[in-house]
């Protein structure tokens, strides 16, 4: 197993890279700046793996990268060294480029030599970009890229200072006869398990784009292309270039296949649909709406003018990369499969910005829904948010549920998950949830909050073997009754629709809350709640779906009937909601069917509000039953 010193390991690439590399047997000394940021990365590492991966304070601006001598004394014992610190920011200040990029290479260069001149050096490992000019055959120029001013002088400084980079790196491993591999991976997406896209300067420039309705014209040319690769896949590569022993091939391109990607104009029409937006139809020359991105158009797109540097024409040659595919197993993914899960989560954090991760939740994927896990020993807890919601809201109440193993789920359409594009709007959630927890391998208890209440309860009279115990917290038990003003707008979906997008300020919004009694007090509401609504309504695909949910909850849902289920019920009533009333008729079947009722002198929104309360009833109701 090889000793490796490593930038970038905390990056978008490196996070992954590092875990690949870590759990594979080997020895990695990370170059960091914020200790913090590390311990969490590690965190998930068994004791054994934490030991073989350690963190150095250092900085790449400065001389031994700003190392203490006790640390440099380690790096030296390096076998390979893998360079991927350039942070993702195309919109870099052309001297901070330089600084960041050009020198900061040169100086982990110069480390890299001091090794290989010492002991030697296995390989040494660049992270560079697919778009990158230069070649196995470029390491014999004598360009000083130091000083060469007219290199790509019409791209940003990002761009540009990261091929010189790249050109300096093939000079300095050609001149040391130092072995060189340079990875040239595409436009890296989430891996493939989530589809979390953390690099939003990326393709989340295009769905930025889009999102914000910004791309009035559809780029045309069904030549041009936007390459992809998921960073799993990236990360997997490196960790085999370590190990090979056969270093001929010096160039590797991970990416996703021609064929298996949409052309251009497609690709656009796909992300529209995604964000439940009305795709453009006025076709335009990309080679066009590049040039008017550099004459000044970039601020009518919403997008740097070099953000469309991204798209090409050319095929690039990949049998290097095949080679370690086919080694590996890295399969082609089609783009309807994956990109749903990435579109929305890019768009999920495009509209919110500082979304929390401070968690111990990990995100996955659970059939087409996005989810959070956390392990635990027993029969887990499902559990289904609102409208106005997403899982994050739920992280405080799921945290409380002690051992068990817990799975929160974000509904089609919100948060992180892709819609479900289904004719039927609400048999397309209960078959997408359906099939979500089919995946699981035990019965679950399933949670559901208001209209998450309702989709559990329709769920569970579909999958009655898979589900244990059914709770529903303040479900939806008949046709809303909002206030007047929503009631009026809930007439024309564009008219909602525009109330949602242009009147849910936080001034608006707290006092609404009050009204209708999702909270009992100002101080029961989150102080980032109301704000963290208006975020999420002013992308189009969450818009969308809650005009359409809302729509059916004022018109045409169902009243619910308990006798329709073959499951153990239990409901806990905030009798402070003043838009859904629990009947006598409906505690009569409640009653009937054996199941339990326990009312709270609570607001609708009482798992926010009261998350600690809410899990401690729910864990009781839980060890009845079991008794």
């Amino acid at each position: 197993m090889a000793v490796i010193f490593a930038t970038g390991a905390t990056g978008f690439i490196g996070k992954e890279m590092t875990m690949q590399l870590v759990k594979g047997g080997h020895t990695v000394y990370a170059l960091i700046r914020s200790r913090g940021k590390w311990e969490k990365l590690i965190s998930s590492l068994s004791p054994s793996e934490q030991a073989r991966c350690i963190g150095v304070t250092g900085d790449l601006n400065k001389e031994k990268l700003g190392l203490s001598q006790s640390d440099y004394n380690q790096i030296l014992t390096a076998d390979v060294m893998i360079h991927a610190g350039v942070p993702m920011n195309i919109l870099l200040d052309e001297s901070i480029a330089r600084d960041v990029i050009l020198s900061g290479t040169k100086k982990v260069l110069d480390v890299a030599k001091e090794i290989h001149q010492h002991k030697g050096l296995n390989k040494f490992i660049h992270v560079v970009g697919y778009m990158s000019p230069f070649n196995d055959e470029s390491g014999k120029s004598n360009e000083d890229v130091f000083s060469n001013t007219d290199f790509m002088k019409h791209t940003g400084g990002y761009e540009r200072y990261k091929f010189l980079a790249d050109l300096l790196v093939r000079q300095e491993a050609l001149r040391e006869n130092m072995p060189l591999v340079v990875v040239n991976p595409s436009t890296v997406i989430g891996p493939r398990h989530t589809g979390s896209t953390e690099q939003v300067d990326g393709f989340g420039l295009l769905v930025s784009s889009i999102q914000r309705g910004k791309m009035p014209v559809l780029p045309w040319g069904r030549e041009w292309w936007l390459p992809l690769v998921s960073v799993d896949d990236v990360a997997k590569t490196i960790a085999e270039i370590v190990v090979l022993d056969d270093t001929t091939d010096q160039t590797y391109y991970p990416l996703n296949s021609r064929e298996t990607t949409l052309p251009l104009p497609d690709f656009v029409q796909f992300i529209a649909k995604e964000l439940r937006m009305t795709p453009p139809k006025v076709r335009v020359p990309v080679s066009l709406i590049k040039n008017m991105l550099h004459w000044g158009g970039s601020h009518l797109m919403g997008v740097p003018a070099n953000s469309m540097d991204f798209l090409t024409t050319e095929d690039f040659p990949v049998q290097s990369f095949q080679k370690i595919k086919d080694r590996i197993g890295i399969e082609e993914y089609n783009v309807s499969t994956l990109m749903p899960h990435v579109i929305a989560d890019l768009d999920y954090r495009l509209a919110i910005q500082d979304a929390d991760d401070s968690h111990d939740f990990v995100r996955e994927r659970l059939g087409n829904v996005a989810a959070y896990k956390k392990e635990g020993t027993g029969n887990p807890w499902v559990i289904l948010h609102g409208l106005f919601s997403n899982m994050d809201d739920l992280l405080p109440l799921a945290e409380q549920l002690s051992d068990e193993p817990v799975w929160l789920l974000d509904l089609p359409g919100l948060g992180r998950s892709p819609y479900h594009h289904q004719e039927n709007l609400i048999q397309g959630y209960i078959d997408t949830l359906a099939e979500a927890i089919k995946e699981l391998p035990s019965p679950v208890h399933l949670v559901g909050h208001s209209f998450g209440g309702y989709l559990a309860w329709k769920v569970a009279q579909q999958l009655p073997d898979k589900v244990e115990q059914l709770y529903l917290l303040q479900p939806t038990l008949h046709t809303a009754r909002y206030s007047t003003s929503i009631q009026m707008a809930g007439r024309f979906p564009f008219l909602l629709d525009m109330t949602l997008k242009h009147f849910t300020t936080p001034e608006r919004l707290e006092p609404l809350l009050l009204e209708q009694g999702s909270f009992q007090s100002k101080h029961e509401i989150p102080s980032s709640y109301p704000e963290k609504i208006r975020r999420s309504l002013q992308s189009p695909r969450i818009r969308k779906t809650h005009v359409d949910l809302l729509t059916y909850l004022m018109r045409d849902l169902e009243d619910m009937d308990f006798s329709q289920v073959d499951v153990p019920v239990k409901m806990i009533w905030g009798t402070l909601d003043k838009v859904y009333q629990l009947s006598k008729e409906v505690e009569v079947t409640l009653r009937d069917q054996k199941g339990v009722l326990k009312r709270l002198n609570c607001a609708h929104q009482f798992p926010i509000s009261h998350p600690k309360m809410t899990a401690e009833l729910l864990a009781e109701l839980r060890v009845k039953e079991g008794k």
